[in-house]
């Protein structure tokens, strides 16, 4: 069993992230799931997007004997979120979280520990959102406590805003 650590990336790993996130997008047009492969993920969210996110200290990864395990951003705002939400509450945002193919529960470990980080860091609230036509994801943000709190809509991208209130915080 690999031994797992969260932490913020480092420069040198920007590129790997870019690529881990490139192989889920060419792996949702082999398996036909339509999310990032149809919303020109890379023209939104070129390398640089990834370097400016590790530099504002936003770009974590999840690290195993085999190098990154899962990757992604988590931000202190979002505009996705109603302004009133986002002023009353203390979140993380997370976004483009991707896991190595073949790294079996990886996404569910980087969610474990990206909301005990969101705990220490005095967090009520961890958000995300999927894609309202992925039922498949819609189903493993439900199994991990996330419930619908909204919708979004960013150019071709339809999402459901989910939240989880985090150990200490106030539903």
């Amino acid at each position: 069993m690999s031994s797992y650590v969260f932490r913020p990336a480092k420069a040198d790993e920007v590129p790997a992230v870019y690529e881990l996130i490139m192989a889920r997008v060419y792996w949702m047009d082999e398996v036909g799931i339509r999310q990032w492969n149809v919303t020109d993920y890379a023209g939104c969210y070129p390398p640089a997007h990834y370097e400016a996110a590790r530099l504002r200290g936003d770009l974590f990864v999840l690290t195993d004997d085999e190098g990154i395990a899962a990757c992604a951003v988590l931000r202190k705002d979002d505009e996705r979120w109603p302004a009133a939400m986002q002023s009353a509450e203390h979140a993380f945002y997370l976004h483009h979280l991707a896991t190595r193919l073949g790294a079996k529960g990886a996404g569910r470990i980087f969610l474990q520990m990206a909301e005990e980080y969101a705990i220490r860091e005095g967090k009520t609230r961890f958000r995300l959102d999927s894609a309202d036509d992925n039922a498949f994801l819609a189903d493993y943000y439900t199994a991990q406590g996330y419930v619908p709190a909204g919708r979004c809509v960013d150019g071709l991208y339809t999402g459901i805003l989910r939240e989880k209130v985090l150990q200490g915080g106030t539903p």
